[in-house]
């Protein structure tokens, strides 16, 4: 235990990593932040005036409008609204909410707030042969409370032009597809911005990471601390042990608070009312799995600290074999970016899931890998991505401590 204190106390006592501390934090906050100004709305007031609104209030005020349709996703719900909506658009020349000429005045009144509840229906209702988005106006009333078997279709319907038709992949995701909690849930308020932002700052975390892991090794090889601790087998093992231990203690800790300050931020102005949201609210509508905006928020959390405990086990064992810290920061700072590199590069690929790193970055990450359709084909059936990033960190984050050890272990002074 001795040991452990005596690494904590090594690793905080180094200005650069007070540094790299101290702009995580910073970083947290605006993040949380940013989300939030970036809401705003117009409407006009009961003496003509236009009233702008931004941040916290626009917030307030969309959520105001909104409540009354807060609860259960229900095909008499959407049948309902839709048929508001149309109405709406006949009576204002058919043009649509999205065009200038558009009334500010109705569109606040009549329709801000239903559109959350219908976000989803151009989706569903997509022409199946193109998979292109249905306008609302033109979706057939009739048809509107039928939206959860129409969303069973247009899952079958995806999967059909973006796989081939694989009917292994259709059973499996039509599977996961039955297990998802229906009627969906909606609590209108929540940006699906906010979400991006936490994906940007788990990526930032993971690049402060791996600047405060590179030295751990390389450092005493350069400066020449290290051949003090190579007297004995024992001692030397022991020592990397706790190395490594008061390495992992510091992230984790880090992580979680930066991450608890970023969420505790957005919920406590989005509101918590508001992670009651299914996800296919907030992002596709077909997505396969059953979660709500809060449990999101966690699987999102914890996938990222998976993900950033094994990029700092390379790092570790990149610092076991490179012979300065500059090296080492070099290196390692590569490979935790490398996923979002090829994934722009190269699109979707099994080697961009199976680095350790792979659940970071944006498109790539393991946030819109969970809210999507996202399978890999082996032979002739297919493998859900967030399986593929979860299952290949936890294998990676063994076989790399274990190599750092090792290495460490039998690196030579001199």
């Amino acid at each position: 235990m001795r040991m452990f204190k005596v690494e904590l106390k090594r690793i905080l006592s180094s200005r650069r990593t007070l540094i790299i501390l101290g702009i995580g934090l910073l970083m947290s906050i605006v993040m949380g932040i940013l989300p939030i100004t970036y809401e705003t709305i117009n409407y006009t007031d009961a003496n003509g005036t236009v009233i702008s609104l931004q941040g916290k209030k626009a917030i307030e005020y969309k959520k105001s409008i909104r409540s009354k349709y807060d609860g259960e996703v229900t095909g008499e719900k959407l049948k309902s609204a839709l048929t508001a909506y149309q109405k709406v658009i006949k009576e204002n020349g058919n043009i649509t909410e999205d065009n200038e000429k558009f009334p500010l005045t109705v569109y606040t009144e009549s329709i801000s707030p239903i559109k959350p509840l219908l976000s989803k229906m151009p989706e569903v209702f997509a022409d199946p042969q193109t998979g292109v988005g249905s306008e609302l106006k033109d979706i057939p009333i009739e048809e509107s409370d039928d939206f959860y078997n129409k969303a069973k279709s247009h899952l079958k319907d995806v999967i059909s032009l973006e796989y081939d038709g694989n009917k292994k992949i259709i059973d499996t995701a039509s599977e996961m597809y039955e297990k998802v909690k229906m009627p969906f849930s909606l609590y209108g308020g929540y940006s699906r911005d906010a979400f991006d932002y936490i994906t940007l700052n788990i990526l930032i975390l993971l690049i402060l990471c791996v600047a405060i892991s590179a030295p751990t090794f390389a450092e005493g090889y350069q400066n020449g601390a290290d051949s003090i601790l190579r007297c004995t087998k024992f001692g030397r093992i022991q020592f990397v042990a706790y190395k490594i231990l008061a390495l992992f203690f510091i992230i984790v800790l880090y992580y979680l608070l930066c991450m608890l300050i970023q969420i505790g931020i957005l919920n406590y102005n989005f509101g918590l009312e508001c992670l009651n949201t299914s996800i296919q609210m907030l992002f596709s509508a077909v997505g396969l799995i059953s979660l709500n905006l809060g449990q999101l928020q966690v699987t999102v959390v914890l996938g990222g600290l998976l993900s950033i405990l094994c990029t700092v086990a390379l790092t570790l064992f990149i610092s076991a074999k490179a012979r300065t810290s500059l090296t080492a920061i070099l290196i390692s700072v590569v490979t935790a970016l490398l996923p979002t590199i090829l994934y722009a590069v190269v699109g979707t690929s099994w080697l961009v899931y199976i680095l350790p790193s792979s659940g970071i970055g944006m498109q790539n990450s393991l946030l819109y890998q969970l809210v999507d359709i996202n399978f890999l084909s082996m032979g002739n059936a297919g493998v859900w991505t967030p399986y593929i990033i979860i299952g290949g960190a936890i294998v990676e984050l063994i076989i790399f401590l274990m190599l750092s050890v090792y290495s460490y272990c039998r690196h030579r002074v001199g």
